[in-house]
């Protein structure tokens, strides 16, 4: 999963509307996880990840402390090959995590949203239901 920061050099043609050239985390795709606002790098984090449109837009690759580690939360959730193995419907393996009642997922969702259906099924799992 490739996450990475951007910063937003566009430049705005239009001056009555003042467009703000935010940093943002991407997954690799077109999709927004996270931004650091421009005025005060305030960290806002999406409740699921936001498509956005990258025409016409200019951006550049920067490190970021807050979105570099917020991604790297989010790739250590992706890669943890331990814990309860639960099969998804497609077939493939997810590892759910518990410490202390919290528990985790590598699945993509979990990492977007802080809670999938896998957990509920590796619940299930542990009390015997």
């Amino acid at each position: 999963m490739g996450i990475s920061a951007y910063k937003e050099v566009t430049e705005w043609d239009n001056s009555e509307f003042v467009v703000p050239n935010h940093t943002y985390l991407f997954d690799g795709k077109s999709n927004i996880l996270a931004y650091a606002k421009a005025s005060n790098d305030e960290l806002v984090i999406m409740n699921k990840p936001m498509k956005i449109d990258t025409r016409r837009r200019k951006f550049e690759k920067v490190r970021h402390r807050a979105l570099e580690a917020f991604g790297k939360t989010l790739e250590s959730v992706q890669e943890a090959p331990e814990g309860i193995a639960v099969k998804s419907d497609s077939g493939k393996t997810y590892y759910i995590t518990e410490s202390n009642g919290n528990y985790r997922c590598n699945c993509v969702g979990f990492g977007y949203r802080g809670k999938c259906k896998h957990i509920d099924v590796a619940r299930k799992q542990q009390s015997g239901k």
